[in-house]
């Protein structure tokens, strides 16, 4: 067993085995009629919701009778247009092959084990405390279909108006009416009964739920909430209902730095309505293309067009703003923003760029990257704090640690790697394979610069996870759908998770200064008080996420 392991097996990790504990203790059974429907349009081998599609897409055929060499010159531009779109589409197949075997393959596990009436999962912790189910493919944190082929095997009736407005909420957020309030979102529910009434009839002729940005857990709603509908309070509800962190690495930032700006713009204080952070993000580059549009440079006027008429969203920002906790790159900004573009046109938005597209995504990158420290400049100091404290790790040539509020030992083990090659004979053939060994006691810089700030965020959240599962077995939750920041319960449970989240949180943060933590072990460990100075904090009261009804939602 390696020293850390020993280290690991001393500490006092109740805390983490009852989690653990409390997740694989809930029972689960598969989701009947979402399996019947998932088979029927599977087979059909026609494109349903969120499935890939069954064949490839045909290659387009090469449009001209001479060869590419021979071309003119207007020919080769329609050649260049035809290259990349058959370009495309192999790596849109390439991507739909492993898609289809994780479809096929939870499908025959939903069918086999549709016969028991009720299943746990084995949980495991990673090396940050981040909780997973041991199996793949039908899991509590697997693809659309994958979780909506689950239920809790348990049931609980809804005996009140607050219990089934969660129900409704849910169906809210897997539709993606997630940005109104939640008075909002229950009116929502109502206002569509009869479309989820026509889907539970017939999910074929009427398929209102593929409209759905998670349209197979919008069709398991569909079947509880008609359920609910039809029989009213003392309906036994199984299905899980989720609410999701608003971009929970930067709640993590803001909270350890009591950042007031960065709380706000991710509802760590009461609003009204949710706030969003990344249309904030989005609105701001929108402002700093606008100035573009009158510019000198011909080439920065163009792209500030052709983006004004594009269009600049949340979609585009969403995922930079996302990898922004866990050491993202504005490298990583512009490939995520093209990604964006390609999906947008590939459903059917006029691909205006062109050849451009590269160059359009590497200038709309800067202006979002800019955006991005405008609106959470407090979680950049946090992230750099983090870093230049792994730095003092590398430089004593130790592996970078720290201590979690639940009391487990986070310890990144990066090491240097060499390149070996293996020589061997298949057939009289000489067969050359090269593999990547471990330098034992080395430590590799730069992988434990890049992963201190993400590494140290998941211990984080994944705290917070554990914090709420145990408190929430405490009050007798006793049916678990958590993904790391998205708790989920039966709708009646739920206003009772709701308020436990909320106070772990907030309590975890006033019981515990996380980065001046990792300093003092820091310290203990290097045996130096040479090291870098805590980040200043800022005037966040954050007792008052108690009261945000859009901390997680």
């Amino acid at each position: 067993m390696t020293p850390y392991l020993n280290r690991l097996r001393t500490r006092n990790l109740s805390k983490e085995y009852k989690c653990v504990n409390g997740l694989q203790n809930t029972a689960w059974k598969v989701n009947t009629p979402v399996l019947k429907v998932i088979r029927k349009v599977w087979d059909s081998g026609e494109e349903w919701g969120s499935l890939p599609p069954k064949k490839d897409i045909a290659l387009e055929d090469y449009p001209f009778d001479t060869d590419p060499r021979s071309l003119s010159d207007e020919d080769r531009v329609r050649f260049k247009a035809w290259a990349r779109r058959r370009s495309a589409t192999y790596s849109f197949n390439a991507q739909s092959m492993s898609k289809r075997v994780q479809v096929e393959r939870t499908i025959q596990m939903a069918e086999d084990f549709s016969q028991y009436p009720e299943f746990y999962f084995i949980h495991q912790s990673d090396f940050r405390g981040r909780k997973y189910p041991l199996s793949t493919f039908m899991t509590p944190q697997s693809a659309d279909f994958g979780k909506a082929l689950l239920t809790f095997a348990k049931g609980l009736p809804i005996a009140s108006r607050k219990e089934a407005e969660w129900l409704c909420i849910h169906g809210a957020n897997v539709y993606g009416n997630d940005k109104v309030s939640l008075k909002d979102r229950v009116n929502w529910a109502w206002d569509n009964i009869d479309n989820v009434l026509a889907t539970v009839e017939d999910p074929y002729g009427h398929n209102w739920w593929t409209e759905f940005d998670k349209p197979f857990q919008g069709l398991a709603w569909c079947y509880e909430f008609a359920g609910y509908y039809k029989q009213g309070f003392g309906y036994i509800t199984h299905l899980p209902c989720q609410a999701d962190g608003s971009a929970n690495g930067l709640q993590h930032l803001s909270a350890m730095l009591r950042d007031e700006r960065g709380g706000r713009a991710v509802n760590l204080i009461p609003q009204d309505t949710p706030s969003d952070i990344y249309q904030d993000v989005a609105d701001e580059t929108i402002k700093m293309v606008h100035l573009d549009t009158t510019c000198a440079d011909p080439e920065r006027r163009e792209f500030a067009r052709l983006w004004t008429e594009f269009g600049i969203d949340r979609s585009i920002t969403k995922r930079p703003v996302m990898i922004t906790p866990y050491s993202g790159t504005q490298h990583a900004c512009r490939a995520y923003i093209e990604e964006v573009i390609r999906e947008k046109i590939a459903k059917g938005k006029k691909d205006i760029f062109g050849d451009n597209l590269f160059k359009a995504s590497v200038y709309l990158s800067g202006y979002v990257w800019a955006a991005i420290a405008d609106v959470i400049v407090s979680s950049r100091t946090a992230m750099d704090f983090i870093k230049e404290i792994s730095v003092c790790y590398s430089k004593a040539g130790k592996h970078m640690e720290w201590i979690t509020p639940t009391n487990f030992l986070v310890q990144q083990q990066y090491f240097d790697q060499t390149e070996h090659m293996v020589k061997s004979k298949v057939e009289g053939n000489v067969i050359k394979l090269k593999f990547l060994k471990e330098v034992e006691g080395s430590v590799n810089k730069k992988r434990t610069r890049l992963g201190s700030s993400p590494n140290f965020i998941h211990s984080l959240d994944a705290s917070a996870l554990t914090l709420t599962v145990n408190a929430g077995l405490d009050e007798g939750i006793d049916s678990f759908a958590m993904i790391h920041d998205s708790y989920g319960t039966h709708s009646p449970s739920m206003p009772k998770l709701s308020g436990i989240l909320r106070e772990e949180f907030a309590k975890m943060y006033i019981e515990h200064d996380v980065l001046n933590e990792l300093r003092d072990h820091a310290s203990n460990v290097l045996g130096t008080t040479d090291l870098p100075e805590l980040p200043p904090k800022g005037n966040l009261n954050i007792t008052e996420v108690l009261d945000s009804d859009y901390f997680f939602a």
